[in-house]
Parts: C-alpha cells; sequence; structure tokens
C-alpha cells in the first residue's frame, strides 16, 4: 500500500485536458467563499511565505509589512467562510465532552492534553476574527 505525502504542498491538477481544467474552474467560481483573484495571488506565492502568513494569523500576530497584512486579512476571510469555522460550536463542545468522557475512562493525563487542544482552538477561532483590525495600522499606512 502506497501513500503519499501532500501537506503543505499546492495540488496540481491531473494531464485530463481541458474539459477538466475548465470544470475545474467553473467550480471554483461557483463557490461563494472563494475569491479568485485572492487564490491566484496566494497560490503565487512561495511556500516559506504563505506559512508565515498562515502561522501570525493563526497565532493572533501583526504581520511584517502591507502586502502580508493585506494577505492575511484575505486569507483569514477565506477561513471564516469554511464550515468548520462557522459550525465552530455545533462541533466543538461535543468533541470536548466526548475528549473529557474519554479522558476520564483511559487515564486523567487525557484530560489535559483534551483541556490543551480545546484552549488551542479557541484561540485559533478567536485570532481569525481579529486578524482584521490587527493589521488596520498597516493598512491605513498606505
Amino acid at each position: 500500500m502506497m501513500t503519499t505525502m501532500t501537506a503543505g504542498k499546492r495540488m496540481n491538477s491531473s494531464a485530463k485536458g481541458a474539459k477538466a481544467t475548465k470544470a475545474k474552474a467553473k467550480a471554483t467560481k461557483a463557490r461563494p467563499g472563494v475569491d479568485v483573484d485572492f487564490a491566484a495571488e496566494w497560490n503565487a506565492l512561495d511556500k516559506p511565505t504563505r506559512r508565515q502568513v498562515r502561522r501570525l494569523v493563526r497565532i493572533g500576530r501583526q504581520q511584517e509589512n502591507t502586502t502580508d497584512a493585506r494577505l492575511a486579512n484575505g486569507f483569514a476571510a477565506y477561513q471564516r467562510s469554511r464550515p468548520w469555522y462557522r459550525y465552530f460550536w455545533l462541533w466543538f463542545v461535543p468533541m470536548v465532552i466526548a475528549g473529557a468522557i474519554a479522558g476520564l475512562a483511559l487515564h486523567p493525563i487525557i484530560l489535559g492534553f483534551v483541556a490543551g487542544i480545546a484552549v488551542n482552538a479557541i484561540l485559533v477561532h478567536r485570532n481569525f476574527k481579529k486578524c482584521e483590525w490587527l493589521n488596520e495600522p498597516l493598512l491605513d499606512e498606505s
């Protein structure tokens, strides 16, 4: 059984011809939360820059320059439009309760893991909301 590692890599379309490319473009345009211009600009960035912007948004820090601040706001807006973010409290509460029950049944240290993961999820959720006002001073300068 062969596995492939795609973490952090951009996926390219297979060589299925122009039909697949047109269908993919049509599907991307049909999705309401995707800004095609932003997606093209984001995919044109090199991997370390994308990673830096993504990490600074997730930990709630201000970007270093105006370009990165604009990209960070676009990235945060895209993440806020995704189902995992919109339905956060719908899946978060049951998962924490299930994790706490499993932790009590297995070992008390698992409760600490569950609490740590829960706090991290709440902070990331909050930081996606605070990205715009955090980078506002950089965007006002230009």
